[in-house]
C-alpha cells in the first residue's frame, strides 16, 4: 500500500469515528422524526418515477429508518429486495422479501433474508438501491463502514450494465442532514450515489467523481 493510500485509509478511519459519533448523538425522537420525513420525500419521488423494484437495507442502530418506506412499498405491491451478507466472500446476495417474518438475525446482528431464501438472478436486479452510510457529500460521495459490501455491489452493477441489464439503476444514499459533509474522501473503488435523501429532501448529485 502506498503512502497516499495509507493516509487515505487513516483519514477515513478518523472520519468514520467522528461521523458515527455525530449520528449516534442525534436524539432518538429527532431521528424518528427525520426518518419519517425522509421516507415521505422518497415515497413522493417513487410515485413520480413509478419504480417498482427496490432494494433497501434493514435499519440498524442509529441509521435512518427506512421501515415506513418498505411497508408502504409492500402495501402498494412493489417488489422489495433486501441483502444478505456473506462475510467470508465479502459479497451481498439479493433476495425478494414480502414481509418482516422472512428475516432472521444475520451477520453483525442485522436482520436479513434467511439462508434458505433463493437469491435473485442478475437480470432481476432492482431499479433503485437505497444505501446507508456514515456520511455523504453533494457529489454523491459516501463514507461507509469500511467493509466494502456496497462498493463491491456497486462495481458489480456497473460491470453488469455493459449488457444494459443495470444501466438505469439509481443509487440513493440515505442520511440525516447532519451527516452531510462538504467532501467525503473517496478512492477508485468507492461507490458514488446518484442521489442522497435526508429529512430536507432529495439531493441530485453531480456526475460521479467530478
Amino acid at each position: 500500500m502506498t503512502d497516499g493510500n495509507l493516509q487515505l485509509a487513516a483519514s477515513k478511519r478518523e472520519l468514520r469515528r467522528r461521523a458515527a459519533a455525530v449520528r449516534d448523538g442525534i436524539d432518538p425522537a429527532r431521528r424518528a422524526e427525520w426518518s419519517s420525513l425522509a421516507c415521505r420525500h422518497a415515497w413522493k419521488w417513487l410515485e413520480e418515477t413509478g419504480a417498482k423494484s427496490l432494494m433497501f437495507y434493514v435499519p440498524f442502530r442509529s441509521e435512518l429508518d427506512t421501515s415506513p418506506l418498505i411497508e408502504w412499498c409492500w402495501k402498494e405491491k412493489r417488489e422489495i429486495i433486501l441483502p444478505r451478507v456473506h462475510a467470508g466472500s465479502g459479497e451481498l446476495s439479493l433476495h425478494k422479501v414480502k414481509s418482516w417474518n422472512e428475516l432472521v438475525q444475520g451477520a453483525y446482528g442485522i436482520p436479513e433474508p434467511a439462508e434458505t431464501s433463493p437469491a435473485i438472478r442478475e437480470e432481476d436486479g432492482p431499479s433503485v438501491v437505497f444505501v446507508p452510510g456514515l456520511a455523504f457529500d453533494d457529489r454523491g460521495g459516501r463514507l461507509g463502514y469500511g467493509r466494502g459490501y456496497y462498493d463491491r455491489l456497486w462495481a458489480n452493477f456497473f460491470r453488469g450494465s455493459a449488457s444494459g441489464a443495470r444501466a438505469n439503476t439509481v443509487w440513493v444514499g440515505t442520511a440525516y442532514g447532519a451527516q452531510m459533509l462538504p467532501e467525503v474522501p473517496m478512492d477508485v473503488h468507492d461507490a458514488y450515489m446518484d442521489m442522497v435523501i435526508t429529512e430536507e429532501g432529495m439531493l441530485y448529485c453531480q456526475a460521479k467523481g467530478d
